[in-house]
């Protein structure tokens, strides 16, 4: 990857074919991976081993060692068996029924979109027999 800095904060990566804009002080990066996953992606990686920077101090506080074993500090007990558990009798009352969506059968059809190139299928006129209009839009004259 080719690194071009625009300012301090700002550089342009190019990536093969792409290219992506790397913002260090807002934490953003045109591919929205860095911040989706508030950890670098691989444009913001390339800056940073460019500007010599620990790619650590830019991921979110809980991707580090601490947060993990802060998770896990507190004990975890087990739910034990289904049928010993007390429910309120509300809840005991509540019938739970799948959804009333019929599911059709065979293969899935596709939704593809037709592209801006693709040309659209044209109206046949009833009247006259040319594309393009229908017969209440036909300017054939009749004698």
């Amino acid at each position: 990857m080719q690194v071009k800095p625009a300012n301090q904060n700002l550089f342009e990566v190019i990536d093969e074919d792409r290219t992506r804009i790397v913002n260090l002080k807002e934490k953003t990066c045109t591919c929205n991976r860095f911040q989706k996953d508030e950890m670098p992606c691989n444009h913001v990686v390339a800056v940073m081993k460019d500007l010599n920077i620990n790619t650590y101090n830019y991921c979110a506080q809980y991707y580090t060692s601490k947060a993990w074993l802060q998770t896990y500090e507190e004990t975890v007990y087990p739910v034990g068996n289904v049928r010993e558990w007390e429910l309120p009798e509300f809840f005991e009352d509540i019938i739970v029924l799948p959804p009333k969506e019929r599911i059709k059968s065979g293969r899935p059809r596709k939704r593809t979109m037709a592209a801006a190139w693709e040309t659209k299928k044209q109206n046949k006129c009833d009247k006259c027999g040319q594309k393009g209009h229908n017969k209440k839009t036909c300017r054939r004259i009749t004698a």
